[in-house]
């Protein structure tokens, strides 16, 4: 009988082998999806953008957030520690019903309203605690992980009109960096959140 420690050891050092070939590659590696609703209409004197807070155990999410999602003459990004305060549970459980929801690859394309998955009572409530905000900009998917020096990042957003319900945008995107530590999470948490702020930007000039 074949010994489990001399299994698991092998499939440990096939892994430990591709991941060495990554370190030294020195590519960061991309893939993204992006799907656009071209028939949404932005306004024309600026929308203000709710951002739910990313939810993990790095301490510089909301800081780097602000960072990043600096505001433009279209979008104006609501303050995310603010955001933060207002998740009560009410929230917490409409916008895990949201996020939950998986659209199929020919399903996200037909853009379905939100009130599809929600109330339009929760709409309302959604939009009442992120200080009357147009859009909501939702992270389904944010991870990040980190082996041998090398950070692993994963994203998935979304951004919703909170006035009709429409459905703007669904990106995501998967990226490697040679870095690890802090360094790494940061930034990682960085290039995932200006991904989808570049590619919404990119559309909106359209």
């Amino acid at each position: 009988m074949i010994n489990k420690k001399i299994i698991l050891r092998n499939i440990f050092m096939k892994n430990l082998v591709l991941i060495m070939l990554t370190v030294l590659s020195g590519m960061t590696f991309f893939k993204a999806q992006k799907v656009f609703n071209q028939n949404y209409s932005f306004k024309g004197d600026g929308s203000n953008v709710a951002v739910v807070p990313i939810i993990n155990d790095f301490e510089d999410s909301d800081s780097i957030t602000k960072k990043v999602l600096k505001d433009t003459l279209q979008l104006k990004f609501m303050d995310v520690a603010s955001a933060r305060a207002n998740l009560d549970t009410k929230v917490m459980d409409i916008l895990k019903k949201v996020a939950e929801k998986d659209y199929r690859s020919k399903e996200v394309k037909t853009f379905p309203n939100l009130n599809t998955i929600i109330s339009t009572e929760e709409i309302s409530y959604i939009k009442e605690k992120f200080g009357n905000a147009d859009l909501l900009l939702l992270p389904v998917i944010f991870n990040i992980q980190q082996i041998m020096g090398v950070t692993f990042g994963n994203s998935l957003f979304r951004l919703y009109d909170l006035n009709n319900g429409e459905l703007i945008q669904q990106f995501s995107e998967k990226i490697n960096v040679n870095i690890g530590d802090r360094a790494g999470f940061a930034m990682m948490t960085a290039m995932l959140i200006s991904g989808e702020k570049s590619h919404l930007l990119h559309n909106i000039k359209k």
